[in-house]
């Protein structure tokens, strides 16, 4: 066999190693690509069926609902793409379609209170998430600007109402404790989340009933004052939390990149 054949095969061999190699680098690359995403979506996929069942029914806005709504449907046909196999990511688009066709008919009803301070933080933690995610979108495009501002501060607002809400339920609990004084300062930190947002256009009807609450509970003061009854003793007033102030803080939300 002359040098130039024995050459020749080893040109080819080294070619077709080179390909191999080439071809098994890719597929590597692939396969690392598509378990990013599936990783990806699965996380969105819990978020999501999370908030679906984590906000209190009616609480948020008919815009914020439809985001969650089709966010997570998203979620679940991509996943049925790149997992054919596994029946449960078309179970469940079924299953949020049919929950998604039955809310465009449902009635609104008035916004439910927060029932605790507790929940009152795991729901704003939800906005949180929801919030970030429409911060995301916005800025990749998919969410108009003008529409995801709208969102965004629909958003804002429902975690304000809810922390009022958690400052009215400690105004109610100081009272039932015979605590007054302790209840007014409840009702004063809720006065003044409100007044803070916009000089409180918007809550007039919440700051009216406020107020009548606060001057209720100055005139029992002022009557047991009189009366020479001795208050019951209240400790010292917790200091005011900057509960919704993350809300603002919307350039370190977006840094955060688990929505791609």
């Amino acid at each position: 066999m002359s040098s130039l054949i024995i050459a020749s095969i080893i040109f080819a061999l080294l070619i077709v190693l080179v390909g191999y190699a080439f071809i098994a680098q890719t597929l590597e690359k692939r396969k690392k690509r598509r378990q990013r995403l599936l990783t990806a979506l699965k996380h969105r996929q819990r978020n999501f069926k999370y908030m679906v069942s984590g906000f209190p029914e009616g609480l948020l806005t008919k815009d914020l609902t439809l985001i969650i709504y089709r966010a997570l449907l998203d979620a679940c046909e991509q996943l049925s793409r790149l997992e054919p196999r596994e029946p449960g990511h078309m179970e469940d688009f079924t299953f949020y379609s049919g929950e998604l066709e039955a809310l465009k008919h449902r009635t609104p009803s008035e916004r439910p209170r927060t029932a605790s301070a507790e929940q009152a933080v795991e729901i704003k933690r939800l906005l949180q998430e929801l919030y970030r995610f429409i911060a995301h979108q916005t800025e990749r495009g998919n969410i108009g600007q003008a529409h995801g501002q709208t969102y965004k501060d629909q958003i804002k607002r429902l975690a304000l109402l809810v922390s009022v809400d958690a400052h009215a339920v400690s105004a109610r609990q100081a009272q039932a404790a015979g605590k007054p004084r302790l209840a007014i300062h409840y009702y004063n930190l809720a006065r003044k989340m409100l007044t803070q947002e916009k000089g409180g256009q918007g809550f007039q009807k919440q700051l009216a009933q406020i107020n009548g609450i606060i001057k209720k509970l100055e005139s029992q003061l002022e009557q047991q004052s009189d009366a020479g009854a001795s208050p019951t003793t209240e400790g010292p007033a917790p200091e005011e939390k900057k509960e919704w102030e993350e809300f603002e803080q919307e350039s370190h939300w977006k840094k955060k990149q688990l929505y791609d």
